[in-house]
């Protein structure tokens, strides 16, 4: 929001620059002839006698050998002063062109000061304009939120968030590492309020830096098909650090997929998530500066918007809690990958896989979707052991299909199978990369990334970009977060 006000007043400045730059150069062509026309004046001759005027009489020169004396001369009364007609209209130019190049050039400086201030007030009702058809966000964000935008950076208080998540009393969901609360801000806006699970004896200077640096690389993501940032909040008493996080009603995949009780999803529903998570996925591998790998991608990450669509999340959170041993679901990947023979893990303490291992859990992921099994159990084992039968032969791969589904597209099966058994190679460096995958996923299914995302629930971060700021002149505005 700074930098959008910043550059409206560079673009005015610039122009109320330019205005006095050409009223510079007109009073100086202004100066310039003025200067002409004394000039003129001063260097003017005196005019040919008129007819019917005599001439003034000069004295007779004299003659040779004699030398007259001026003494002696008489001199006559002077010569009456001749008659001068007006002057030619010519001379009179140039002092009209003054009298009308003034004039212009002061209304021309009002004209440019007028247009300036008609695009600056174009420019800051645009920023604070709020599309009708952004489902949720027809009012205001409050102060607190606002202000922080101002700065740059996201920040919430957390009276705020406690209003919002009712006494942080509305869990939706817990972990180790983590509480998250459902809340919903003043305008009416979901959000999911994740607070981290971290006393302040444990908190160190390490995972205070590791936080904030965390907080700004969650500000740089900006993609439909991920759980956008949309504030932080960080307070010591009481201690608190929280991240405010886009709500996406329908819970995880992993949920549809497993419990009886959620809504079952039929074919076309769960292409398009997987679409929608491939999308996710390839904008964090290749588009996003510097790129970046997910924590531990699985249907546990992919949450559903109202309309079904995938919004991939979850990512680093956990990494805060190295110190207290709760490494939870990266404990239960590293579990399966040593069950089925892979070298994708270095043990425990490995908290970033790379990309060929996001690749590896895509396409257990893609094998999860499409046969509503658990990537491994400890009485059915691992689930690419399994399915590694069915995969090599396409007239099999139909038993594979989760046997809930009424109905499925048998050339999507065999095209999601490929991409499947090329995910899972044992050996990362044969594995595609993210955006090869997404490649072949969106030519089998014929989706764009328009289809693929939420049609009715838009990114949040990006309306709260568009949002003017309040006057908070009266108070001191929020630090930014820095590194060192």
């Amino acid at each position: 929001m700074g930098m959008c006000q910043r550059r409206s007043t560079r673009e005015c400045n610039r122009v109320l620059l330019s205005g006095t730059l050409v009223l510079v150069f007109l009073a100086g062509a202004v100066h310039r002839c003025s200067g002409r026309v004394l000039l003129q004046d001063g260097n003017k001759k005196p005019p040919a006698s008129p007819p019917g005027l005599v001439p003034p009489p000069h004295s007779a020169p004299a003659p040779r050998g004699k030398t007259s004396n001026s003494t002696n001369s008489t001199t006559g009364p002077p010569p009456p002063a001749p008659v001068l007609d007006d002057p030619p209209s010519s001379s009179r130019e140039p002092l009209l062109w003054v009298f009308l190049i003034g004039p212009a050039a002061f209304l021309l400086f009002l004209l440019l000061l007028l247009v300036s201030a008609i695009t600056c007030l174009r420019r800051k009702r645009k920023r604070a304009t709020v599309s009708p058809w952004k489902a949720g966000m027809s009012g205001h964000m409050s102060g607190q939120l606002q202000k922080a935008f101002v700065t740059g950076v996201p920040s919430i208080s957390r009276d705020e968030l406690e209003t919002a998540c009712e006494d942080f009393s509305n869990i939706i969901g817990s972990s180790a590492e983590s509480i998250v609360f459902k809340g919903t801000l003043t305008n009416g806006t979901e959000v999911a309020v994740t607070s981290i699970r971290i006393p302040p004896t444990s908190w160190t200077p390490n995972t205070e830096l590791y936080f904030r640096r965390k907080v700004e690389a969650l500000a740089r993501m900006n993609h439909r098909n991920l759980v956008n940032l949309l504030a932080y909040c960080t307070e010591e008493e009481p201690f608190e650090r929280m991240l405010v996080f886009e709500y996406a009603p329908n819970g995880t995949l992993y949920e549809h997929l497993h419990n009886k009780e959620s809504e079952h999803l039929d074919w076309p529903m769960r292409m398009r998530i997987v679409m929608g998570a491939a999308y996710g996925l390839q904008y964090m591998h290749h588009e996003l500066v510097p790129p970046t790998s997910h924590l531990n991608f699985d249907a546990n990450s992919v949450y559903l918007t109202e309309d079904y669509a995938a919004k991939v999340a979850d990512f680093g959170i956990s990494k805060l809690s190295v110190g207290t041993n709760n490494l939870g679901r990266r404990k239960s990947f590293s579990k399966f990958i040593n069950a089925i023979g892979y070298d994708d893990c270095e043990g425990n303490d490995r908290h970033a896989p790379d990309f060929e291992s996001n690749i590896l859990s895509f396409g257990v992921f893609l094998l999860e979707t499409l046969t509503g099994r658990t990537p491994y159990s400890d009485t059915q084992g691992s689930l690419i052991d399994w399915a590694k039968e069915y995969l090599s032969d396409a007239k099999m791969m139909w038993y594979m299909v989760d046997p809930s589904l009424k109905s499925y597209n048998n050339d999507e099966l065999v095209a999601i199978c490929e991409v499947v058994r090329l995910c899972i190679q044992p050996r990362a460096s044969k594995r595609p990369s993210m955006r090869e995958v997404t490649w072949m996923l969106s030519n089998a299914l014929h989706m764009s990334p328009e289809a693929a995302s939420s049609k009715c629930s838009p990114l949040l971060w990006a309306e709260l970009e568009l949002l003017s700021p309040v006057d908070n002149s009266s108070e001191e505005p929020e630090a930014a977060l820095t590194t060192t």
